[in-house]
């Protein structure tokens, strides 16, 4: 998925019920997608959706406008349909285009092959890094955005984490004055 355009006049099929799968069912509805399915495994969207995003979810679905299945799995995808397991048993949905919006997993082995730490912060694997110049415990490597919360990925998303490529960048201007 890059952008909603593509599934104009479409029928879409988002699996997942976190913060990339709420917006894309939430872009695709809004630019003009015929139909927008969601298959949750839950019992409901995730509560670690942006807080600001998740009553505009919850009410389009209430409304009728996106259809959600909850409790739900993918269990086929055929050309022009896809199967659902609900709780009321298996059914067929006529379907264009399957989005599996299914989560985010930092890659810990690069992090570690370039020397980072990783923090066992209640499990959550932070990578080392200074919050006020976002450099890691490696001189002149440096994190910005969803990477810097480790498995807590919904900490940081597009909207509050733009600041860490500016500490960055404030940080080596700083060094390199230092070097003159």
């Amino acid at each position: 998925y890059k952008e909603p355009y593509l599934y104009f006049n479409q029928k879409v099929l988002v699996v997942g019920a976190a913060n990339s799968a709420v917006d894309v069912a939430l872009e695709s509805f809004r630019k003009g997608a015929s139909e927008v399915i969601m298959v949750v495994r839950e019992d409901a969207i995730r509560e670690s959706v942006k807080y600001w995003v998740r009553p505009d979810i919850e009410n389009r679905i209430k409304e009728g406008e996106i259809k959600a299945y909850f409790n739900s799995h993918l269990t086929a995808i055929r050309e022009k349909e896809a199967e659902i397991l609900t709780p009321d048993g298996l059914i067929t949905i006529s379907n264009d285009f399957v989005l599996a919006m299914t989560g985010y997993t930092p890659d810990f082995a690069f992090l570690t092959s370039l020397g980072i730490r990783l923090l066992p912060d209640d499990g959550l694997f932070i990578p080392s890094h200074n919050p006020e110049t976002m450099e890691t415990n490696v001189p002149g490597i440096y994190l910005a955005g969803v990477i810097c919360g480790g498995m807590q990925t919904n900490k940081w998303f597009i909207e509050n984490s733009r600041v860490h490529a500016d500490l960055a960048i404030q940080d080596i201007l700083e060094k390199s004055k230092n070097l003159r």
